[in-house]
């Protein structure tokens, strides 16, 4: 269900802030921090608390409305089936908010109208109500990319090389009519289905902004958004920036896609903050050590904290490692790394906590934490009621899937790491009825 509500960018515009605050500081590991969204004031509370979905006839006529696919803060996912055709579709409901807040409304609407690309969500069809907007979109059922990844087993250069040619041309499209998404991350890179040649495609424009020219070719965006692992130097030192976030986005993404681990990290949210305004990482031996020397230039070149000196998407096509001509192995990482590491060291271990050491146990550590890193993301995965709180969490294993179990002060839950998310979740109330435990 998770994924699928990812796949329907089930999520709505999120407000501007009135005013930049100071993150706050707190312990919390590299992969952690990654996932909470900064600052924490540019959340609005809920536009919907689950009702208020009954479709008009505009939908009702042209498709048969069936189950509740996912549910975020701001609207919920329905199944939709078209009655002459059988195609199925997203019917993404949003109740409308009141104020200034319909503009932020309507701009994801004329983003999402506005694209046309194959590796870009698509958004069929608009019905705006009195209280409620309808959104029918591209159904997508084959989940995050990263679950992908983990759940093949075998992952290469080439593969992020491939993938990343993808990424860097859909957000070209993308800029070329005048849209900076913001929020670039692996949640927001998806698989239209299940088979092998799935397509990818990015979603989730909530943080977008259409920007226009102005006389100097570019104009600036002021407000603060994205996620704190991904979001570039200039966003955090409350600087106009431009549609060069994407770039740094990708080039952590791909940094990401390469060896497991985000390159920027620290004991707290200021500490990783320095990292990124300084632009402060490495490529880590031995996780690095497999990957070729065009890879490291391409992420180094997308890092750069002068965005006047980063690349664009143009620049970054033109890149040697990018080219079809570029001799990139095919070799599974995930195996080679197994074999080379005899565990992480000490720089390491400040990004993989739970030690572990090769690549492929890092990427699943990631992949989970991310999702379910913060109490709010845990309440939302497990629709745990809002006072709970959690006391700890393990890593282990269920039906030899690796995953967390998070002990709250109201459920037992767990997440396994593997794709098709695997959960479980038994109120403390049950626990005597649990007839084996291990």
């Amino acid at each position: 269900q998770s994924q699928i509500r990812s796949a329907c960018a089930a999520r709505s515009v999120a407000a501007p802030l009135p005013q930049r605050e100071t993150p706050r500081t707190r312990p919390s590991q590299a992969r952690r921090l990654h996932q909470r969204a900064w600052p924490p004031a540019s959340c609005p509370p809920p536009l919907m608390s689950g009702g208020g979905d009954d479709s008009p006839n505009e939908i009702t006529v042209e498709y048969e409305v069936g189950e509740t696919l996912g549910t975020g803060h701001f609207s919920k996912v329905k199944l939709g089936t078209h009655r002459k055709t059988g195609q199925q579709v997203a019917i993404k409901i949003i109740q409308k908010p009141s104020g200034s807040k319909i503009a932020m409304l309507k701009a994801e609407v004329d983003i999402l109208t506005k694209a046309d690309h194959p590796n870009v969500v698509r958004l069929y069809k608009v019905i705006d109500t009195e209280k409620t907007l309808y959104l029918v979109m591209e159904l997508l059922t084959g989940g995050e990319l990263f679950d992908r990844i983990i759940a093949k087993g075998h992952y290469s250069e080439e593969d992020a090389r491939v993938l990343t040619i993808t990424m860097v041309k859909a957000v070209q499209y993308l800029h070329d009519i005048g849209i900076a998404h913001r929020d670039l991350k692996p949640e927001n890179i998806l698989l239209k289905d299940t088979t092998d040649t799935a397509e990818i495609k990015i979603t989730d424009f909530g943080l977008s902004k259409i920007f226009s020219d102005d006389a100097a070719g570019e104009v600036v965006m002021k407000t603060a958004c994205g996620t704190p692992g991904y979001v570039a130097p200039e966003v955090l030192m409350h600087e106009n920036y431009s549609s060069q976030v994407d770039l740094w986005s990708i080039g952590v993404i791909v940094y990401i896609l390469l060896c497991g681990f985000p390159p920027f990290y620290g004991d707290n949210d200021n500490q990783m903050f320095r990292k990124i305004k300084a632009g402060s990482y490495k490529f880590l031996a031995p996780y690095w050590d497999p990957i070729s020397q065009d890879a490291k230039d391409f992420v180094s070149k997308l890092l750069v904290v002068d965005s006047s000196k980063r690349m664009d998407c143009e620049k970054a096509l033109k890149h040697a490692w990018l080219q079809p001509q570029s001799q990139v192995s095919t070799k599974n990482l995930f195996e080679a790394s197994q074999k080379a590491s005899a565990g992480p060291p000490p720089s390491a271990r400040a990004v993989a906590e739970e030690g572990g050491g090769d690549m492929h146990t890092m990427f699943v550590d990631f992949n989970l934490d991310r999702k379910a890193s913060g109490i709010d993301q845990l309440r939302r995965a497990f629709e745990l009621p809002t006072e709970t709180v959690r006391l700890r969490r393990y890593k282990c294993a269920f039906s030899n899937q690796p995953g967390y179990l998070h002990v709250t002060t109201t459920h037992l839950c767990y997440l396994g790491g593997f794709g098709g998310n695997k959960k479980l979740c038994i109120p403390l109330t049950q626990i005597a009825g649990v007839s084996k435990a291990k």
